[in-house]
């Protein structure tokens, strides 16, 4: 019999990351409406973040009728959007992710597997590279070709990191094999799994690999729930190579912890799916709210709701379990299977009567008082002008400072994402749009108690800033003059806006430490999803968590027959 620990071990490695017709625009979906009153449902889910939404379209799907209630005025949680009008036009900023992969075609990104389970897409356009600004250099990041980016770090650091690269390649391989073992939609944590996942996928796992796995892990701890330093050592990658640099960057942009503390099994897949022969990168059109807005769609074309401005005050509890939620109106949602909570850790227990917490809450998704935040973010969104400025600008643009300083040190990274350089639909003609942003890093003590509407607030913000401006300077050295429209946000916007507790990008759970929690909340008849729960943080991850939900309510029957459906469609292997 698979348990429910095994079963969530095997998702681990899975789907740890961090990803109808196609339709494109920027129109908000038609259904998304102001909330209705009173109504039963069969699913009612809190929040409309990527996980929650990933979770709805699902069940949707599974002919459940599902009912999401979203507090803002727009869905999408952190990968929502918003538009700024000038003289010159519109500009679209997105509020959040600005990094995807594995989505314009089918692939082992949750996201991607679940908008091919669900028939809704938006249009993806496509590209292979980014630059860094580190400190040996300009370092120019391609996609779906190793042979290049050995090149880049033989350039950079010499024949030594070159040696380095093929040696993290050689000892991550095992490990990639378990990880990519097993698509994410087909996993569930229940003897189910054994139909879903395990007899159809284990007997195509490399049994060399497997048992190279099965002596690694116990030689040398490389353990797909400890962390991706392990696999370094294996490799003997010294902390001083640009390949140990680099990969604790790309942990660090992962989870928003070291590679210290980020799992194997994230940075595995990401090893993986970034290298893998002609692999690229994806942009949405319209941004991340058009994500937000196909799943959205999966769930109102089957007859759901989709409710903005409907803040939940508190879920409802009858003879202790939760069967629905009262919004701010007074009005009531009822659930007749499940209630599923997209809140971060902090805001569910929040929702839960004092009177029906459960006494226990160690080590479950509802444990908000042992869970650790990461820091919080800096926002700089640009609209500028782009006279002059080379055709080929570029999506994304990272700065690193100093590889002395801990990469996750104030002010030590910075991301630029420029959208508008793929999506012309983000700005106006002859202009770009631009995200710039501190991940993680800015603390929210120092704006904790601040008046929004001070001078000393505004004052703060711009010094703040200015990390943001210079880091854009880099490649566009007159971006002050360009600029049409700026905006400035801190870690109480970001707690503001996206409802996350001291501004926070998620839970600070060190990998070998202690795990993200599961599902089931101790509460009969709840479930949690999001970036608070299995498998973590980021956009496939949290997507993993709804595929996580809708399996945990949905039987086993109904989970056979949409894989069958897929893989006729040709979505999935």
């Amino acid at each position: 019999m698979v348990t429910s620990s095994a079963t969530r071990w095997l998702a681990c490695l899975v789907v740890c990351a961090a990803l109808q017709a196609p339709t494109t625009g920027r129109a908000r979906t038609a259904s998304v409406r102001a909330a209705a009153r009173d109504g039963t449902s069969d699913v009612v889910v809190v929040g409309s973040g990527i996980g929650g939404l990933s979770a709805a379209a699902l069940l949707a799907k599974y002919g459940y009728s599902v009912t999401v209630c979203e507090s803002h005025d727009r869905i999408g949680g952190c990968a929502h959007g918003f538009e700024r009008r000038t003289a010159a036009g519109s500009f679209h900023f997105d509020s959040g992710p600005s990094l995807f992969s594995g989505c314009s075609a089918p692939s082992s990104n949750p996201l991607r597997q679940v908008l091919d389970a669900v028939g809704e897409t938006p249009e993806w356009a496509s590209y292979d590279e980014w630059v860094m600004y580190l400190p040996e250099g300009e370092f120019r990041t391609r996609s779906g070709d190793r042979a290049a980016f050995e090149a880049e770090l033989r350039r950079l650091g010499g024949a030594s990191a070159a040696a380095d690269w093929r040696r993290l390649l050689a000892a991550n391989e095992a490990l990639a094999e378990v990880v990519g073992g097993v698509p994410p939609i087909a996993l569930r944590a229940d003897p189910g799994a054994a139909a879903t996942a395990l007899a159809p996928y284990a007997p195509k796992l490399d049994p060399a690999l497997m048992a190279r796995f099965g002596l690694e892990l116990l030689t040398k701890g490389i353990d797909p729930s400890g962390p991706f330093s392990k696999v370094l050592e294996a490799a003997d990658v010294p902390p001083t190579s640009l390949v140990y640099r680099w990969f604790d960057f790309l942990a660090f942009a992962l989870s928003g912890l070291p590679v210290t503390e980020t799992s194997a099994a994230a940075v595995s897949f990401m090893i993986r799916e970034f290298f893998a022969d002609g692999a690229v990168m994806d942009a949405p059109l319209g941004g991340s709210p058009a994500i937000a807005d196909a799943l959205a769609r999966a769930v109102t074309s089957r007859g759901g709701e989709v409710l903005t401005r409907a803040h939940v005050d508190e879920l409802v509890m009858e003879d202790g379990a939760c069967v629905g939620c009262r919004l701010s109106d007074g009005s009531v949602r009822r659930a007749r299977e499940a209630v599923v909570s997209n809140a971060p850790v902090w805001q569910t227990l929040n929702l839960v009567p004092a009177a029906a917490r459960p006494t226990r809450l160690e080590g479950t998704c509802l444990d908000a008082e042992r869970t650790p935040m990461t820091g919080s973010f800096l926002h700089l969104h640009v609209g500028f002008d782009a006279a002059g400025l080379p055709e080929d600008l570029g999506v994304h643009h990272i700065v690193v400072a100093d590889w002395d300083e801990p990469i996750d040190a104030r002010d030590n990274c910075v991301f630029v994402a420029i959208p508008s350089a793929l999506d012309g639909g983000a700005a106006p003609g002859g202009h770009h749009a631009l995200h710039a942003y501190l991940p993680a890093t800015e603390p929210y003590a120092d704006w904790a108690g601040l008046d929004r509407s001070s001078a000393e607030y505004k004052a703060k913000k711009e010094a703040r800033a200015e990390v943001l401006w210079k880091a854009v300077e880099r490649f566009i050295p007159d971006i002050r003059r360009r600029a049409v429209v700026s905006s400035i946000g801190t870690p109480l916007t970001h707690e503001r806006f996206l409802r996350r507790e001291g501004g926070t990008f998620g839970p600070a759970f060190k990998a070998g430490d202690r795990a993200f929690p599961g599902h089931k909340a101790p509460v009969d008849g709840l479930f949690c999803c999001g970036d608070s729960t299995f498998p973590g943080i980021g956009v496939p991850a949290v997507a993993g968590s709804g595929i996580a939900v809708a399996h945990a309510i949905a039987p086993v029957g109904k989970h056979l027959a949409l894989l069958s459906e897929m893989r006729r469609a040709g979505t999935l292997a």
